[in-house]
């Protein structure tokens, strides 16, 4: 009797090889790469227009930070606050810029945050790490920054499911612990249910995972072979499928 495959995997050395299926989860960014690395630099003493572990100001300790993380921003907490997107303060995650207007107008002080309230900046009193809720800070806190698109892995934005490489949005196929994935060339956005590309039909369901075997869907059944392609005109089990792929009942 035919099913639908929802657990385990079937091995295969082709290009789309894999049956996936299940929750996936989303990938660690490099948020906390940033994050491990800034509290690498608890107690570096505060030293004016430095950037460098011998001694930091609040933007030389951000760009110095980020740049081992293999990321470069500009040196000035006025010109950092000009890139990524704007975050929301209840919405900060690890690796967020996190802006505020001190002893000028605009952003004239910088921090990382540690998600939450927390974050981790060089102060007057050196690098350290401070709340958002304390009174000084949140009075004079000014917005957030998510710097370009450090997440790597999956990313949820807007109710669609986005993968980086290397902090660029991915597109077509991707693998991501043995299940296959398909992002749509238009928006990188991520594919459930029916998918033609390259002369065959695949099927990726509500997780975005490609399936294989046989499968129930509008009504009918359909049989995908290993690599996920969809069968048709042949007969599979002794079970025949037509043109559009469907079992002849």
């Amino acid at each position: 009797m035919k099913k639908l495959v929802i657990s385990g995997l079937l091995s295969c050395s082709l290009l789309l090889g894999g049956l996936v299926s299940g929750q996936k989860t989303e990938a660690a960014s490099v948020g906390d790469t940033v994050t491990d690395i800034a509290l690498e630099y608890i107690g570096v003493p505060y030293v004016w227009g430095g950037s460098s572990p011998s001694g930091f100001d609040c933007s030389g300790f951000t760009s110095y930070t980020y740049k081992q993380a293999g990321i470069t921003l500009p040196r000035t907490a006025a010109d950092q606050y000009t890139k990524g997107q704007a975050v929301a303060k209840g919405n900060l995650t690890k690796g967020d810029l996190v802006f505020f207007s001190t002893y000028k107008a605009g952003a004239s002080h910088v921090g990382i945050s540690l998600g939450g309230e927390k974050f981790v900046h060089a102060s007057s009193n050196g690098v350290k790490i401070s709340s958002l809720s304390e009174s000084y800070y949140n009075q004079t806190y000014i917005g957030s920054k998510r710097i370009g698109n450090y997440n790597n892995g999956w990313v949820l934005s807007g109710g669609k499911w986005y993968y980086y490489k290397n902090s660029v949005k991915a597109t077509g196929w991707i693998k991501d612990n043995s299940r296959w994935y398909y992002l749509t060339e238009a928006d990188g956005s991520m594919k459930t249910g029916w998918l033609f590309v390259d002369d065959n039909w695949y099927y990726l369901n509500g997780s975005g995972a490609m399936l294989s075997g046989w499968i129930s869907t509008g009504g009918k059944w359909y049989f995908l072979y290993n690599n996920g392609s969809m069968a048709k005109n042949t007969t599979i089990g002794g079970y025949a499928v037509d043109s559009n792929g469907a079992w002849i009942q």
